[in-house]
């Protein structure tokens, strides 16, 4: 399917949003994904396969919104491309967040790992129109205040937003993972109960997403993590982006049975895929 770039800048560093409007209107849910072809579709194939990257936010007049990271050479030709040209796209691809535990849970947690906020605000806005009086804290990390993306709109629509950067740049000095587990005992000691918790949202690098794992599973914590691939197709035929799960007994496919998997399904304590699927594909 064919999608007219309506606008594509830098919006931090290496950061990029690039507005889509699809020829053919779609519908979509936050977490899932698009395969975009990095060169014009009237253009050489090159590359060759196209690249995964999220639905950033789908807006009321059937655009679409994509936060990407240029990291290589696909993402430096997306970056390239300016507006009115046409880009080739596949998708909305794979399944989404759910939110079947978020009416019981005490407060909703959103963890970010830098361009890991790509499906994130998103998610936000769709948990504060469907849940205006629930507590929504997130928590935004990366390496230095260049890799805090969103912070604004992220303000606009939840109880409050938590920074951290390893280099002590802006807000707690540390990871991400360090806040988060500051607040959840702060909190569950305040409530004296950890019968009532959060329900966890998280994006981001698949360490990030394992040391979540270790902190929220003792506490019973539900948690839903949004994950990172390679990918060649999106529709689960180049079986290149298997992730092992926790039982042991087989992989899941990213882009089919995710990219979205609660947290206790599996398994990121060895290799998992590394490649920022974005997020930014390369």
């Amino acid at each position: 399917m064919k999608a007219k770039i309506i606008s594509n800048s830098c919006v931090k560093g290496p950061c990029y949003k690039l507005l889509l409007k699809p020829l053919n209107p779609v519908k979509s849910v936050p977490g899932q994904f698009l395969m975009i072809r990095p060169g014009a579709s009237d253009g050489p194939s090159d590359p060759l396969l196209p690249r995964p990257f999220s639905i950033h936010r789908a807006t009321t007049d059937d655009h679409i919104e994509v936060l990407y990271k240029r990291v290589g050479k696909g993402t430096a030709i997306l970056a390239s491309l300016s507006a009115e040209g046409e880009l080739e796209i596949l998708g909305p691809l794979g399944n989404g967040f759910v939110f079947d535990g978020v009416a019981a849970a005490k407060e909703v947690v959103v963890v970010a790992g830098g361009i890991g906020v790509a499906p994130m605000l998103g998610l936000v806005e769709t948990l504060r129109a469907g849940y205006p009086e629930k507590e929504i804290r997130v928590f935004l990390g990366g390496r230095g205040e260049v890799d805090l993306l969103c912070v604004e709109e992220l303000k606009a629509v939840s109880t409050e937003v938590i920074l951290a950067t390893n280099d002590g740049t802006m807000g707690f000095k540390g990871y991400v993972t360090e806040a988060l587990e500051k607040h959840l005992s702060q909190s569950l000691i305040t409530h004296h109960s950890s019968l009532v918790t959060p329900i966890i949202y998280a994006c981001g690098p698949s360490p990030m997403l394992q040391r979540i794992s270790e902190i929220t599973e003792p506490l019973r914590i539900e948690s839903y993590f949004s994950l990172e691939a390679n990918m060649a197709c999106g529709i689960g035929l180049c079986m290149g982006c298997a992730i092992r799960s926790r039982d042991g007994k087989g992989y899941y496919l990213v882009c089919t049975d995710g990219p979205v998997f609660r947290g206790e399904s599996v398994d990121l304590s060895g290799n998992p895929p590394q490649s920022p699927f974005n997020k930014g594909g390369d």
